[in-house]
């Protein structure tokens, strides 16, 4: 045997050499780690719940279930709330010390309507390309990250991680309505308060760039309700000052005003959201606007926030130090900036806690409310990763 050995080490050697050289040539195909990556159980379970419409209102009841379901597989506690009638579901990881202040993993289960005929693939039917890319209304805002929080629960718990903070996942029913049923009479309640709130995370942005965003500040929304009075008269008349001829006037008015917000975004960096369209020049241009359509005309507001606090980020914010901390570790930047539209996270601020909005989606053309909404599934993957990171640094803070 020994002298079998002594002989044949020149062709084992040849033999790995070959081996070598056939490996490298012939790299896996591409095909074969879609496929692979198509079958990982995060991917279905995030197909699943992208096929539920949650864009109407009867199909919310559906997404609840969906969450009691996984609730349970993980073993978690799962409550519903009803503060307005829309169900409020929390999934709840009990810490280690749980009077510490909690993390809250906020998202929203109601996605705005699709226009079918503008989209390449059913907009709920979860359809992955050849790319890895998958197709379906919420796969940026915000079922992707809703799923992202629980599978990096699930990862965190596989590898017997314990952390000291509770971490409650918040899944809001109508945050694309204005959280009328949803966030804003919820953080008002004893079951809002008994979450122990410390710190949110919340939906953030796409990029279509490697850069990684971290939204501290929304935008406020104003919701109007404008109604204009016309002179009658009869069908074959043309009567001055109709409430069509009014109603064009104030259309003049407001792309007017909106060219020149284009103006002042023009000359901004691309990501400088707080620099256009603030709430004073906003009070002055309707108060214009109501003068020059006539004085006749009814303005009053649907949604009318006056505050949108800001989350500190210094030293003095220990959570956002953890963060910073988390994302250096894994060789990651997140660059702070303002919102550019409005989130549950403005009820949140203003009561005084702490928020971020973030997501993991570099090299992702935005398709927020857009036709052909996506995420690629490895995207997806790394994203889960990356929030199990996060997780292990923020809510293992003392």
């Amino acid at each position: 045997m020994l002298g079998l050995i002594v002989y044949s080490r020149m062709t084992i050697l040849i033999y790995l050499f070959i081996l070598f050289n056939l490996t490298f040539s012939n790299p896996i195909p591409k095909e074969y780690v879609m496929q692979k990556l198509m079958n990982e159980s995060t991917v279905i379970l995030l197909q699943e719940y992208m096929r539920i419409d949650t864009s109407r209102e009867e199909n919310i009841e559906s997404a609840v279930l969906f969450w009691k379901r996984q609730s349970s597989v993980l073993g978690l506690p799962f409550a519903v709330y009803r503060p307005a009638k829309k169900p409020i579901c929390v999934i709840t990881w009990t810490g280690l010390n749980p009077k510490l202040p909690s993390i809250i993993l906020n998202s929203h289960i109601d996605v705005v309507t699709v226009a079918e005929q503008e989209w390449k693939y059913d907009p709920f039917s979860g359809y992955i390309d050849e790319n890895g890319d998958l197709y379906g209304r919420g796969a940026q805002d915000t079922k992707a990250l809703s799923i992202t929080y629980l599978e990096a629960i699930r990862t965190l718990k596989q590898k017997g991680v314990k952390l000291q903070r509770t971490i409650h996942v918040l899944l809001m029913p109508d945050e694309e309505t204005g959280g009328f049923s949803g966030m804003v009479p919820f953080v008002e309640t004893e079951e809002f308060r008994a979450l122990n709130p410390g710190f949110f995370f919340d939906e953030g942005l796409t990029s279509a760039d490697g850069n990684l965003y971290a939204t501290y500040q929304d935008k406020r929304p104003w919701q109007l309700n404008i109604t204009l009075h016309g002179e009658s008269g009869h069908g074959s008349t043309v009567p001055d000052g109709s409430a069509m001829e009014k109603l064009q006037r104030l259309l003049d008015i407001t792309r007017e005003f909106r060219t020149h917000q284009k103006r002042i975004m023009s000359s901004k960096e691309p990501m400088d959201y707080g620099s256009y369209t603030t709430l004073n020049v906003n009070i002055i241009n309707i108060q214009s606007w109501i003068e020059q359509v006539g004085n006749d005309t009814e303005v009053s507001f649907i949604r009318k926030v006056e505050v949108s606090e800001r989350t500190t980020l210094d030293g003095s914010n220990p959570y956002w130090v953890a963060l910073v901390e988390a994302m250096r570790d894994m060789d990651l930047k997140i660059e702070p900036i303002v919102c550019p539209a409005t989130s549950d996270m403005v009820e949140v601020r203003n009561k005084g806690f702490p928020a971020i909005g973030f997501a993991y989606r570099p090299y992702t053309l935005p398709r927020i409310h857009a036709a052909d909404e996506y995420i690629n599934i490895a995207t997806f993957q790394q994203g889960i990763q990356v929030y199990a990171n996060i997780l292990k640094r923020v809510a293992n803070l003392k």
